[in-house]
């Protein structure tokens, strides 16, 4: 199947399977859990505002106690003052903030007065006076079936609309105080509108057949929302009486439901025509370049023709790909065999091997020749080695010859020092510019840091661990003598320690070998 055919099949599966995956999640997962939580938003709307009629109708209890205490106050002055001429007075001391207007009358509910309040002295809106009647009938029917001191609400005037009230009805020595207090206030459409404004909400006082017209209109019942953004409520007095009906103009909803929105359907096109555009430019600038070049490829695969060339002119990445080829091309056939023999690291420990070790052999050689300065070369091999292999294994010694290379590195720390491996448990080590006395003394020093490792090692007759024997060897190059002198002097130095006992330092000195530091060894 063709690149091109691939990447279609390829975007079409991608786009069908992102499209119903984001469907289903959408109409299965998100929209359901944002539903849900719009509901319930719109719930604790109207509960923030059914409440809040709840505190109104509370807080004009609070001033019904208030007109209480001031007619009590009254009461209590018996026959000393005159009080009969500012009963109402008092009253409007006690409760008229906020109202509409208050009620004062006798038990029976005779000799009623009714007083406007501070909304009506605001707005002008008299209460109508057919209004006092039914209001006191309603209060005193409510405060007989309670059997209370006081009592509020919510009822439905005839004369005056959706009302919210608080009343209570005292018992005096004195038939002179009102016994009948009422405190009023309508629920006009304005008292509706800017409660919803102190809550933060947009409401609206309804009919009850507006109402139900517009629900039936939208297909939505009572706290439902409708297509509108609308939600409709009611209000209802404790007998569950209609007292007045609310809509509630909410922000719009965040989320589409349809199955296939006006924006779904919308970046599909866009998405088809865009991936369409995509695969054309691909075919144009990327397969068919790939094209040729898989056919150059294979005539150089064929005849083995590495002087064969891509041709490729732009400058972008395909063209930079196109020259990096060309330049292993150059490379390939020639330097493939070169690049293998030029392997300078032990591939166990990490230091060099004998290949660089004598390169850099090479070049202090001819430097110390040049300066007339010494080269010594240290030559250390591990004792009882293959002893070691026997009992704990090859990965064990293995591991030896790993920290004995690190040991190394950590006292031959001159950026001239060459380190090397240049046998099983044999290593090396070449200074510049050193004598042997130099040489000696780091010889020994590593010796001694071997032994503070303390390397168990049962086959070890001396010592029981893990320790190595070195020899040293020290020229001043000139005509007279050789590398290959240097590092045969250092062998029989080393082959001299190994005779007297092995964990020594023997140093090749003045055509004659001596042994070194061997009163300075350490004891078991």
């Amino acid at each position: 199947m063709r690149l091109v055919t691939k990447a279609g099949l390829l975007v079409a599966c991608t786009m069908l399977v992102t499209l119903l995956s984001g469907l289903l999640a959408r109409n299965y997962i998100l929209n359901p859990h944002l539903l849900s939580i719009e509901r319930e938003a719109d719930q604790r709307d109207i509960e923030r505002f059914t409440h809040a009629i709840d505190h109104y109708r509370e807080n004009l209890e609070s001033r019904i106690k208030r007109i209480y205490a001031a007619a009590g106050v009254m009461q209590n002055l018996g026959g000393t003052i005159n009080w009969s001429p500012i009963v109402l007075d008092l009253a409007h001391i006690g409760g008229y903030e906020e109202l509409d207007y208050f009620i004062l009358a006798d038990k029976s509910g005779d000799n009623a007065v009714m007083r406007a309040g501070e909304l009506v002295d605001k707005e002008d809106t008299p209460p109508s006076p057919r209004a006092l009647n039914e209001v006191l009938k309603k209060i005193i029917a409510q405060l007989d079936s309670t059997d209370g001191a006081t009592t509020s609400g919510l009822m439905v005037s005839q004369a005056d609309g959706p009302l919210v009230y608080a009343a209570g009805r005292a018992s005096w020595n004195t038939d002179k105080l009102p016994a009948i207090y009422a405190a009023v206030r309508r629920l006009s459409p304005a008292m509706i509108e800017e409660l919803g404004e102190h809550l933060g909400l947009s409401v609206e006082a309804l009919s009850l057949a507006d109402s139900k017209n517009q629900r039936k209109h939208y297909g939505v019942g009572l706290g439902q929302r409708s297509d509108a953004d609308t939600l409709y409520a009611e209000l209802h007095d404790r007998n569950d009486n209609h007292i007045l009906s609310l809509k509630f103009n909410t922000a719009p909803r965040a989320f589409d439901e349809r199955t296939f929105s006006p924006t779904i359907v919308a970046a599909m096109s866009f998405s088809i025509l865009a991936w369409g555009l995509i695969l054309l430019v691909m075919r144009h600038s990327i397969v068919k370049p790939i094209q040729q070049l898989t056919a150059t490829m294979r005539r150089v695969r064929q005849t083995s023709n590495y002087g064969e060339r891509f041709e490729y002119r732009h400058r972008d990445e395909l063209g930079k790909l196109v020259d990096e080829c060309n330049e292993l091309l150059n490379h390939v056939g020639g330097h493939t065999q070169q690049l293998e023999n030029y392997s300078y690291k032990d591939s166990l420990t990490g230091i060099g091997n004998r290949r660089l070790f004598q390169e850099r052999l090479d070049y202090q050689w001819r430097l110390s020749q040049r300066k007339h300065t010494p080269l010594s070369a240290i030559v250390f091999d591990l004792d009882y080695f293959k002893q070691y292999n026997d009992l704990y294994g090859h990965e064990g010694g293995d591991t030896v010859l790993k920290v004995f290379a690190s040991l190394l590195q950590e006292v031959f720390t001159r950026d001239t020092d060459v380190v090397a491996r240049t046998g099983g448990e044999e290593f090396i080590v070449l200074l510049l510019d050193a004598d042997y006395h130099c040489a000696e003394l780091m010889a020994e020093r590593t010796l001694n840091a071997l032994r503070q490792r303390h390397i168990p090692h049962a086959g070890a007759a001396h010592r029981g661990q893990v320790s190595a024997s070195a020899g040293v060897s020290s020229l001043t190059p000139d005509e007279s003598n050789s590398q290959e002198q240097l590092i045969r002097q250092a062998d029989k130095a080393l082959y001299r320690a190994k005779q007297l006992g092995r964990d020594n330092v023997a140093v090749y000195e003045s055509s004659s070998l001596q042994l070194i530091n061997h009163t300075h060894k350490s004891q078991p």
